[in-house]
């Protein structure tokens, strides 16, 4: 019985638009999106997960990929086998919080020599980067101002070496109003599993006794 209910639970919670609503942006209204490559880099694949909480890289360039970091230091470094993160790049930290909000401990340091971890067996990697989504949990100006409007917040830009060469991903950051919240259908979608759910367990019992 016990499982049924747990199995009810879990369904009840991944039907719930705010279990749905992942990144913290997407529920506010905000999605990132690449909008190009410069230069046009073949085999460099990158896209937006969860609106605008990561950024999600996979590299079939055949070369060396390194994201740089928010003091242009090497952060990531993407192989054609593995990936490697820099323990010194003050992005490793700051990117574990949404906003930021951590203290660096004292071996983060930009102009550093990288001191390289290994984080994943294959060339893929994704992270949370501050500069494709708005650092405040306040509106910003235009969105405040109106907030029943689409709205183009900023640009975006993520530097890259590609073995030598200088690449830049290019992205964008808007608003559109979110759903009313003064009732949505898919409330009930929920209950109707946690109902079931309790369906299910009463059968389950009967069948046992």
């Amino acid at each position: 019985m016990s499982r049924v209910v747990a199995v009810a639970a879990f369904l009840a919670l991944a039907l719930s638009p705010a279990a749905a609503a992942h990144g913290g942006g997407a529920a506010r209204g905000y999605h990132s999106s690449v909008t190009a490559i410069k230069p046009a880099t073949p085999g460099l694949e990158v896209r937006v997960l969860d609106a605008d909480d990561r950024l999600a890289l996979t590299n079939k360039t055949g070369k060396t990929i390194v994201v740089l970091g928010y003091g242009g230091e090497p952060y990531v470094r993407l192989t054609t086998q593995a990936v490697f993160r820099n323990r010194r790049s003050p992005a490793t930290y700051l990117n574990e919080e949404r906003f930021g909000a951590v203290a660096l401990p004292e071996r983060a340091d930009p102009k550093a020599k990288p001191d390289w971890e290994q984080v994943a067996g294959r060339p893929y990697y994704e992270w949370h980067d501050h500069r494709i989504h708005w650092m405040s949990p306040v509106d910003p100006p235009q969105v405040r101002r109106a907030k029943d409007e689409p709205h183009h917040v900023f640009g975006w830009s993520v530097p890259l070496r590609v073995d030598t060469q200088r690449v830049t991903l290019k992205g964008r950051l808007d608003y559109q109003p979110p759903p009313n919240s003064e009732f949505n259908p898919l409330l009930l979608a929920p209950l109707a599993v946690i109902g079931l759910g309790g369906g299910a367990a009463w059968w389950w019992r009967r069948r046992r006794a």
